[in-house]
């Protein structure tokens, strides 16, 4: 495991955690305001659970997101016969 690749993830997390919390402030206002029903609340509990391991796992497939502007995958899973492929041997 890389090290950038972990920090890149716990960068990820930290900036999903206060997100999250700004997120749901601004939900708890909003629903006061529109008095709308518990199950917004819920949903939107469930939707940011469930955003966290989609956002872990593209943290740490493309580490360089944002970093320089380049955005390929990282190529450590990719298979010998699919590297063959692309290089033409």
């Amino acid at each position: 495991m890389s090290k950038q690749k972990i920090r890149r993830v716990v960068l990820v997390l930290l900036c999903y955690a206060v997100a999250s919390v700004v997120v749901l402030l601004g939900a708890s206002i909003l629903s006061r305001l529109l008095a709308l029903p518990d199950l917004f609340s819920r949903a939107l509990h469930i939707g940011l659970i469930l955003g966290v391991p989609i956002s872990i796992m593209v943290a740490w497939i493309y580490p360089q997101i944002g970093v320089s502007g380049v955005s390929r995958p990282d190529q450590s899973g990719v298979s010998a016969a699919s590297k063959k492929r692309h290089t033409g041997s």
